[in-house]
C-alpha cells in the first residue's frame, strides 16, 4: 500500500504530540489531519470528503476522551484505530480492543515503531478490501448464518452489526465448524503475523462477538474456548 494514498487523523489534546506526529507523518509521505479531542475529531471525521484511512486516537482528553469517541464511531464506522495510551492505562486499552480498536502504541514511544505500527494496520486493512468476496457463498449453524458476499451476519432475521476483524473471526470459525483453531492460525489469518502471540486480542474480540450475538437473540453459546490453546465453533 502506498503511503501517499493514505489519510491519518491524529486525535490528542497536545498539541506538541500533534505536531511531532504529524510533520513525520507528513515526512513519510502521509496525508494528515489534526483534531484536539473526540468532539473535534468526530466532526473532522464526519464532515471530511475524503474519510481518514486510519486514526490515531489518544484516551485522555478534554470535552469528550478518546473512549467516548471510539464508542460513537463505531456505531458506523469500521475505520482503522490505534490508541495511544500510557502504560498505566492498561485496563483502558483493553476496553478500547472491546470497542473495536485495531492497535495500540504506548507512551512515550519510538516514532519509527508507530509508523510500522501504522504501516501494518494499513496492510491489512487493504488487503481486506482486495480480497474477492465468493458470490452468495453462506455459512449457517443453527439460527447463525454470514453472507460472505454481503458481509453481513444474521442471528434467524435479526442483523448483527460486526466491525470486519470481528467478521473474519467467526468466519474462520464457520469455516471449520467442531475444529479447534489455534491461538496462532487465528490471530495470523486475521491479524497477521507480527501479533503471534497477541492471546488477548483474541480474548477481548470474541467476548464482543459473543456480546453481539447474545443482543441480537442467539439462545446457545457458539464459540467454545480450549485454555492454552484455541478457540472452536460449537455446534448444535
Amino acid at each position: 500500500m502506498n503511503p501517499n494514498n493514505s489519510l491519518i487523523l491524529v486525535v490528542d489534546d497536545e498539541t506538541k504530540i500533534r505536531r511531532l506526529i504529524s510533520t513525520n507523518l507528513a515526512f513519510e509521505g502521509f496525508d494528515v489531519v489534526q483534531a484536539e479531542d473526540g468532539k473535534r475529531a468526530l466532526e473532522v471525521f464526519n464532515h471530511s470528503l475524503n474519510k481518514p484511512d486510519l486514526i490515531l486516537l489518544d484516551l485522555m482528553m478534554p470535552e469528550m476522551d478518546g473512549m467516548a469517541m471510539l464508542k460513537q464511531l463505531r456505531r458506523y464506522s469500521d475505520v482503522p484505530v490505534i490508541i495511544l495510551a500510557a502504560k498505566d492505562e492498561r485496563p483502558t486499552i483493553i476496553e478500547g480492543f472491546r470497542e473495536g480498536a485495531d492497535d495500540f502504541i504506548s507512551k512515550p514511544f519510538y516514532i519509527q515503531e508507530l509508523l510500522e505500527r501504522i504501516r501494518a494496520v494499513l496492510r491489512r486493512s487493504q488487503r481486506v478490501k482486495s480480497v474477492q468476496k465468493p458470490a452468495q457463498e453462506v455459512l449457517v449453524s443453527g439460527n447463525l448464518s454470514l453472507n460472505l458476499s454481503q458481509r453481513d451476519c444474521m442471528v434467524g432475521d435479526e442483523h448483527v452489526k460486526l466491525t470486519d476483524r470481528e467478521f473474519r473471526l467467526l468466519f474462520e470459525l464457520m469455516k471449520h465448524p467442531g475444529e479447534v483453531l489455534t491461538h496462532e492460525r487465528l490471530l495470523r489469518a486475521v491479524w497477521g503475523d507480527e501479533y503471534i502471540g497477541e492471546v488477548q486480542y483474541l480474548r477481548v474480540t470474541f467476548a464482543r462477538i459473543r456480546r453481539k450475538l447474545e443482543q441480537a437473540g442467539l439462545t446457545r453459546d457458539v464459540i467454545g474456548a480450549y485454555s492454552s490453546v484455541g478457540y472452536l465453533l460449537l455446534e448444535e
